[in-house]
């Protein structure tokens, strides 16, 4: 009885005890510090946003802004054969290539966002629309092969370069890779688009840089026709009389080039040879039909 007795009193003492020294308490200091992390979260983010949205309307205000329309013929280059041109590529804010059979190898500059607008109007943002892979390391054609920095090419490691040709008739151009002489080293996909200018997109070894050549006749005959054929803004003086001007589009008549490369679809076998097409007077074979 008395060992009975003895388990009742410590039994009655621990529930006593515990009742009173381990009731748990609310960690508000805990949940304070969690709620302030994701508060503070948030605001980041929103601010990033903002601020990321304030760049992109302030670099779309240069030119070309929305509204304007630019041409700047362009060719993709890979070990030693220009590839076809794109056609029948989608417009999803502007910057795009032609669909006729006078804009191959053209690309079509005309902002219908801020976005795609001013300092925003980038090569990678042609790429990007007409569905080619394209930056430091890498490039592809819509449906291509996918070539990747140090890939053979050649017998040798290719690599990804991009050339700017000043205007029609420039045969040496200058490279985006830093070097004295050249533009500054750039990755392909922010090099600005230009009016009336003209790149080559190119992988080939470093020892074939220097000689990776301007688009083929037919896009030069091209750019001039587009260039030729858009209308010019000019600011009238109220009361004076105004002869009117028009402008009429050039048709083209272009040299033999690689058929033309139909965005979404297969690409077309037989590319054009790195020679200069001969000046036969002839467009480029067809794959596709398409409407202009």
């Amino acid at each position: 009885m008395g060992k009975a007795s003895s388990n009742k009193k410590v039994a009655r003492a621990a529930g006593i005890s515990g009742g009173r020294g381990y009731r748990p308490s609310t960690p508000w200091g805990y949940f304070g510090v969690i709620a302030l992390i994701v508060i503070l979260g948030v605001t980041g983010i929103m601010a990033s946003r903002n601020r990321r949205l304030s760049q992109i309307n302030v670099a779309g205000t240069v030119p070309p802004t929305v509204g304007t329309t630019w041409h700047e013929g362009y060719a993709v280059y890979i070990c030693g054969k220009f590839q076809a041109p794109i056609v029948k590529a989608p417009d999803p804010v502007g910057i795009t290539t032609g669909n006729g059979p006078n804009s191959l190898g053209v690309i079509l500059i005309a902002p219908k966002v801020k976005s795609a607008a001013g300092k925003n109007a980038t090569l990678g943002k042609f790429a990007s629309s007409v569905g080619m892979t394209l930056n430091a390391g890498e490039l592809k054609m819509p449906n291509g092969k996918l070539y990747q920095d140090g890939n053979s090419c050649q017998g040798q490691s290719g690599h990804v370069y991009v050339k700017e040709f000043s205007f029609v008739g420039d045969t040496t151009g200058q490279l985006f890779n830093g070097q004295t002489g050249q533009l500054p080293k750039t990755d392909p996909r922010n090099v600005l688009l230009a009016d009336s200018k003209l790149v080559t997109i190119a992988f080939v070894p470093s020892s074939g840089a220097a000689k990776i050549p301007p688009p083929p006749d037919y896009v030069n005959t091209n750019l001039k026709a587009s260039t030729a054929s858009t209308p010019t803004t000019s600011t009238t003086v109220k009361g004076a009389a105004t002869a009117p001007s028009t402008s009429a589009a050039t048709t083209a008549t272009t040299a033999a080039g690689p058929a033309p490369t139909t965005a979404g679809a297969t690409n077309p076998t037989g590319a054009g040879s790195s020679t200069t097409a001969a000046s036969t007077n002839t467009a480029p074979a067809t794959a596709t039909t398409s409407k202009p």
